[in-house]
């Protein structure tokens, strides 16, 4: 639907499309793009999500980004810092897989010892990091709520 605007963005700016400055901005574009659009399809009116823009917008404490008060809204220090590090991996492999590197066979063909260090990392990882804590409700999956 923007490839026109896209297209004579590049040609004004004589940008080239093939370039990876450029993939990485047409991801970060669509990214933002379905984010504002989850805010209507989330919303219970047209006039909330308005609002919920127009506050997105119009910030009234900058400040909070800074300050520590972020740590209020749900996640401590230590769980922040493991959503960090998490995003950090997922955004390795998807570096890897846009690479043509498939983590897979990269594992698969490691001597016996580094593939089985591998293989307890990552359950060590999920039994230690994969706690619910006692709000956990099943029925309160994201994908119930629709």
């Amino acid at each position: 639907m923007l490839r026109p605007l896209r297209e004579r963005f590049n040609r004004l700016f004589g940008l080239d499309a093939d370039s990876l400055g450029h993939k990485i901005l047409k991801g970060i574009v669509t990214f933002a793009m379905v984010n504002f659009m989850w805010v209507f399809f989330r919303a219970d009116s047209v006039g909330d999500a308005v609002r919920i823009v127009r506050g997105m917008f119009m910030a009234q404490n900058p400040q909070a980004l800074v300050d520590g008060s972020l740590y209020e809204l749900g996640l401590d220090r230590g769980n922040f810092g493991l959503l960090i590090i998490s995003i950090t991996i997922l955004m390795l492999a998807d570096l890897a897989k846009y690479k043509g590197i498939v983590i897979r066979d990269v594992i698969l063909r490691q001597e016996l010892w580094c593939r089985w260090f591998c293989y307890l990392t990552a359950i060590v990882f999920i039994l230690v990091f994969g706690i619910w804590g006692t709000n956990y409700d099943a029925a309160g999956f994201i994908y119930f709520q629709f």
